[in-house]
């Protein structure tokens, strides 16, 4: 297991979060062994009430639009080529009108090849909730041709716009605006799909706390 997998297991967001599906998962679990019909049907409407939730969450993170990197996590600069933006609903991922850019509940996807110095480049999907304006380098119709993204050198799939990048890090992405676009593959995210620790973690604990009753009874 690589330390990124092992965070995802282990992490304080994921000890926490596995808690409601380890209910779930313990009521199932009684009601299954003899703790009568009434637990067996709260556990097994909690238990999938969990799993449509899981679902949810691993068909979200599993898409092609990166994630922002971990708190505390080092971030790395690397110039950008802008492919296209274009404006979606924040939940639904629906492509909107570009009047409908402004309005609550939206945010602009950037179709990104990022060129990290040292490593090949990867082509990603970002999501970013603000206005293009001051973010990339600009054309002369004004779309935007370059960027600076932020990202986790460890896992690139954690790919971000940064509000506000150093001045260095801009000159590099305008620089970038004359350069040919490589090829690039798209990136690819490693370790637990999203939702896969809670559900882990929640049959650890349902399992711990079955066992305990067990041998309590």
């Amino acid at each position: 297991m690589n330390r990124a997998a092992f965070r995802a297991l282990f992490g304080p967001h994921a000890l926490w979060g596995a808690l409601p599906v380890g209910a779930a998962l313990t009521a199932l679990g009684l009601g299954l062994t003899g703790g009568g019909r009434w637990l067996l049907l709260l556990g097994a409407a909690a238990t999938a009430g969990a799993l449509l939730l899981l679902a949810a969450v691993a068909e979200a993170g599993n898409g092609v639009a990166s994630a922002a990197p971990r708190p505390g996590r080092p971030t790395s600069y690397a110039p950008a080529h802008v492919h296209g933006v274009r404006v979606v609903h924040a939940g639904s991922g629906r492509t909107l009108r570009d009047s409908d850019g402004r309005a609550q509940g939206t945010l602009f996807v950037f179709d990104l090849t990022v060129v990290p110095a040292g490593r090949a480049p990867y082509r990603v999907l970002v999501r970013h909730p603000l206005d293009v304006q001051g973010l990339a380098g600009q054309g002369k119709d004004g779309t935007p041709v370059t960027a600076v993204a932020a990202y986790d050198p460890e896992e690139p799939w954690r790919t971000v716009l940064p509000a506000s990048p150093p001045p260095r890090e801009r000159q590099r992405a305008r620089a970038l605006a004359a350069a040919p676009v490589p090829t690039a593959s798209p990136v690819t995210r490693v370790g637990l799909p999203a939702g896969a620790s809670l559900l882990v973690l929640g049959v650890l604990y349902a399992g711990a706390v079955i066992a305990l009753v067990r041998a309590a009874g």
